[in-house]
């Protein structure tokens, strides 16, 4: 049985100090599966998160983004592949925010690194 390991990396445009923990789940599963995942924002900042972009990493293919139950997204392609799923989203300080989507991982197990950028209404 083939896995690979999921890494989130976490970057933020407003802060130095890491204010909120961003992560994408399940953190393993199996090579070439279909798999459905959630980005996970916990906001610990001062100010509320306004937007939450998802770099898809080489070799994952998006199938589905659910639209989320307030606020909307987008997502930028390089040919059919999407490549980048950006959530207008409102997360107020102290709440929790799941924003969930279904992927095919790649073929062979390798570890799969995703980059978030967060923004946060203070700029």
């Amino acid at each position: 049985m083939s896995r690979f390991t999921v890494f989130t990396l976490m970057f933020l445009l407003a802060a130095a100090v890491a204010p909120a923990h961003v992560t994408v789940s399940p953190l393993d599963s199996k090579a070439g599966a279909t798999q459905n995942y959630e980005l996970r924002v916990h906001n610990e900042a001062k100010a509320a998160t306004t937007s939450l972009e998802l770099e898809i990493p080489e070799g994952v293919t998006v199938l589905d983004v659910a639209k989320p139950e307030a606020g909307s997204f987008v997502t930028a392609k390089t040919g059919d592949r999407i490549t980048r799923v950006t959530w207008k989203v409102q997360v107020p300080v102290g709440k929790y925010l799941a924003l969930k989507f279904s992927a095919k991982n790649p073929a062979a197990a390798n570890e799969v690194h995703w980059v978030v950028h967060e923004k946060l209404a203070d700029g």
